[in-house]
């Protein structure tokens, strides 16, 4: 770990927000992560803005049921030499942490740059420097580098705005024969989005019911890929 570039980092968080690290057990691992010491009395001070916008709230800083049960399907996969995987919408990072932890050589990125100080943060925490990299990266903007084997996101489709881009995104973000996998909410309902989808896509949809839980009945998981396509990731 280089204690160095994670201290700058943690200094730079550390003038904006309150933080605070937490051991997070997915299966039989334990990920070390750094998160806001308290999301929603955070939100709640926002709040009493006079005006808040979408884009003011810190959702790329919640930790998502959605990001855990997609974690715990990659604690299960083959790590493939040469396969190269990107996350999109990271926020702090814990899905594509724990997928560089288990081996898997994966981008993180996101477009909000607090996103990408915490989600280095933790790389740099769980010594996965080797297997993770950070990057910015707008769906708005043209994809201009090496196509991915693998995209996967969680909780990525609650804004409706960003649907064409997104779709156009994943497209020409994708290798021929890629595959993405994608999880949210079973409360969200995103029809719009999938109306896009399925312009360029096939997907199929697996449900992973909680019980007990106050929030949300469950999660959706999607494998999506191309038309006519068969996979080779």
């Amino acid at each position: 770990m280089d204690n160095g570039e994670l201290n700058r980092i943690l200094s730079a968080i550390q003038t904006k927000y309150r933080t605070e690290t937490v051991e997070l057990k997915i299966g039989s691992d334990t990920l070390r992560i750094l998160q806001l010491a308290d999301f929603e009395d955070y939100v709640g001070e926002l709040a009493q803005r006079e005006y808040l916008s979408l884009e003011d709230l810190p959702l790329w800083a919640k930790v998502w049921e959605a990001s855990f049960v997609m974690a715990s399907y990659w604690a299960h996969q083959p790590v493939i030499p040469g396969r190269r995987i990107l996350e999109i919408g990271t926020g702090i990072g814990v899905l594509g942490v724990y997928m560089a932890f288990k081996g898997h050589r994966v981008t993180l990125s996101d477009i909000n740059d607090d996103a990408l100080l915490f989600a280095r943060a933790n790389i740099l925490l769980n010594g996965c420097e080797r297997w993770a990299e950070v990057q910015r990266i707008d769906w708005n903007d043209p994809f201009l580098g090496e196509p991915y084997h693998v995209i996967v996101g969680s909780e990525v489709i609650y804004d409706r705005a960003t649907y064409p881009a997104l779709v156009r995104f994943l497209d020409q973000a994708l290798v021929p024969g890629g595959t993405i996998f994608l999880a949210k909410n079973t409360q969200l309902q995103a029809p719009g989005f999938f109306a896009e989808l399925v312009t360029k896509f096939a997907y199929k949809e697996k449900i992973i019911p909680f019980e007990g839980h106050d929030e949300i009945s469950g999660v959706a998981l999607y494998a999506v890929r191309r038309r006519g396509e068969t996979t080779r990731s």
